[in-house]
């Protein structure tokens, strides 16, 4: 921690790089610390690499010292406090401790009316514990700000990420029918990264247009007003689309090997020959936790089952899906930072059907559908129709 109190009960800050060594030093030997939560005694260390930090002297039960702070965490908020303290119209306060709550969050930014918890996660904790800070923030009218170290990023591809369960719990989205985004900030490179537009493919392989900001170069207001460009992240999901088709991975999950099963004894097929339609990318298929070819190849199975100009509701497409997920073949995934149903993400992916005339839409819960599903058996004739599809993609997905 950056900040304690002394034999005064006066806040001593040491990551404002206004002290020397030679000050620190003095500091320390004529003057006692105490942790602001728990009032115990605190050491002053002093390094050549790590920055000037207070640390308990004896274990304790304390909660601002459940978690010990690493050499880059330590870095990164000293670096976020720094960064926002050089900008206007804001308040900032490192380390503050909220008696209402009992709780300290790295950097509080108040402005205007609005005070701002930040935290910087740099390691994966319980998701219990991390519910329980957001909580606590939310019951005196806060929205706290995660910021993710930028170590835990996991790039596998130009907009392609791996993104595990527990960094699924930092998403944000402003809107509805925004796609997600993380932030994320790296102190070794003195730089965010920011996962915009956050699509998943499966379950922890996602597509981003992602963005690359030395914290010099921009400023906090800045940070949330970002334009997303899809079209390069749509052409990379079809190039995977193709991959996945052409080269089928060996390792497949309980999910993935049940739906297998069930597409081969109703068409004779594999995963891997499932139409381009069962391939979607969708703003709101972040709600969904199962990959997204299974849970819209389900879709497409039922509405194969619908007689040609037939019609059919939204409901009975959810219902379907309900019961799908009580027997545990489709999942949903659990955000609870999140409001929005899963069942958006079905209704988005309908209102695409309907673009590729599979279906039309003549009220707000109500279709018909208009042709039959191409379940074709020829992987030429599936690459090509991926191209296709690609091509409308481009052109209404914006």
């Amino acid at each position: 921690m950056f900040v304690a109190n002394n034999q005064s009960g006066k806040p001593v800050n040491v990551a404002e790089n206004r002290l020397s060594k030679e000050q620190l030093r003095y500091l320390r030997e004529n003057n006692q610390f105490y942790c602001p939560v728990c009032g115990n005694e605190l050491d002053l260390k002093i390094g050549h690499i790590v920055k000037a930090h207070f640390a308990h002297k004896r274990l304790s039960g304390c909660t601002a010292n459940h978690i010990s702070e690493s050499d880059y965490h330590m870095k990164g908020k000293a670096d976020l406090y720094k960064w926002l303290s050089s900008q206007k119209h804001f308040n900032v306060m490192l380390e503050p401790y909220l008696n209402e709550i009992n709780q300290r969050p790295d950097i509080l930014l108040e402005k205007v009316k609005q005070r701002i918890p930040i935290e910087y996660q740099c390691s994966s904790i319980a998701p219990s514990i991390l519910l329980k800070r957001t909580n606590s923030y939310t019951s005196i009218q806060m929205t706290p700000l995660w910021i993710l170290g930028g170590k835990m990023l996991t790039r596998v591809g130009e907009v392609s990420f791996l993104l595990p369960s527990f960094q699924w719990h930092f998403i944000q989205t402003p809107r509805k029918w925004i796609p997600p985004h993380i932030i994320y900030y790296c102190s070794k490179q003195e730089a965010f990264i920011i996962l915009n537009a956050i699509i998943p493919f499966s379950t922890r392989l996602i597509f981003s247009n992602h963005m690359y900001y030395p914290i010099k170069s921009i400023s906090f207001e800045k940070l949330f007003n970002i334009k997303v460009e899809l079209r390069n992240v749509y052409s990379k999901w079809f190039e995977h689309v193709k991959q996945f088709r052409l080269k089928p991975q060996p390792y497949q999950t309980k999910e993935t090997r049940s739906f297998n099963r069930l597409l081969y004894r109703a068409k004779q097929r594999p995963l891997t020959y499932l139409p381009a339609l069962a391939f979607l990318p969708l703003r709101t298929g972040y709600l969904i936790e199962s990959p997204i070819y299974i849970w819209q190849g389900f879709i497409l199975l039922y509405l194969d089952n619908i007689p040609i100009n037939h019609t059919f509701s939204f409901r009975h497409v959810c219902t379907f899906v309900n019961q799908k997920i009580k027997n545990k073949q489709i999942k949903i995934r659990i955000l609870h930072q999140i409001k929005e149903d899963y069942s958006l993400a079905i209704r988005e992916y309908l209102s695409k059907l309907s673009h590729f005339k599979l279906i039309k839409q003549f009220s707000r819960n109500s279709y018909q559908k208009l042709k039959a599903v191409n379940w074709s058996n020829q992987l030429d004739d599936l690459i090509n129709e991926d191209k296709l599809t690609m091509e409308t993609v481009n052109k209404f997905f914006r």
